[in-house]
């Protein structure tokens, strides 16, 4: 499989008055079309601001990242929008969903930060929310689902615009053990029916093992991860 979203030379320094504060440094990453990546390393180490920068919501200090190899345009603010509602799709730890939108609601906004929601788009919405185990909660509000249904609507609405990738941060790390290992099973399940790329970052080992390669970021820069992926 051929590389199709690479990051070249990719640095971040965060200045500060008593020192430049380097999280990336000149590292280099790439994603084939169809693969999953794990992503591992100690807090602080930089992951988050890897896939923010590969998502676009970050910009490199230097360094290029290309997609099927065309240059990411950071200082192109309307490109990178693009970029970010149909390229690709995003899982945090937080749901970020908006309070006032019901869980159907919140599927669609990706959709309605391009274009008007069509009748395939209902559709779609309502599969993944029969997928998900939501199909009867479709109509209710973020405040009256528990965490783990509300982390469901978040995982689908990354799929939403049909990205050629999803970036996802940690994604089940507020939830207790056996509500976040169903919910990598839809996570997983989804991303192969729908051929989508995969970076997720991740402390925990049985996710980390789903994927088809693991890397560790460490000391800026990514190295393969494959002695003992029991020790995450």
């Amino acid at each position: 499989m051929s590389s199709f979203l690479s990051a070249q030379g990719v640095a971040k320094i965060f200045p500060r008055t008593e020192g430049d504060v380097v999280v990336l440094h000149d590292c280099d990453f790439h994603l084939a079309e169809g693969e999953a990546v794990a992503v591992v390393g100690s807090s602080g180490s930089g992951k988050s601001t890897l896939l923010n920068i590969l998502g676009g919501l970050d910009t490199p200090s230097r360094g290029q990242v290309t997609f099927r190899e065309q240059p990411l345009r950071y200082g192109d603010h309307g490109a990178m929008q693009r970029w970010r509602t149909s390229g690709v799709g995003f899982v945090f730890q937080f749901h970020f969903l908006l309070p006032d939108f019901t869980a159907r609601e919140n599927l669609l906004i990706p959709v309605r930060a391009q274009r008007q929601v069509t009748a395939e788009d209902e559709e779609r919405a309502h599969h993944f929310l029969d997928v998900m185990g939501l199909a009867d909660r479709s109509g209710h509000l973020p405040g009256e689902l528990s965490g783990g249904e509300q982390q469901r609507v978040a995982v689908a609405r990354a799929f939403m615009n049909k990205p050629a990738i999803v970036l996802a941060d940690e994604p089940f790390g507020n939830l207790d053990q056996e509500i976040g290992a169903r919910l990598g099973d839809l996570l997983f399940s989804i991303r192969q029916r729908e051929s989508t790329s995969l970076v997720i970052v991740t402390h925990d080992p049985g996710l980390a093992r789903r994927a088809d390669r693991t890397l560790r970021l460490d000391c800026g820069q990514l190295r393969p991860f494959e002695e003992d992926r029991d020790n995450i």
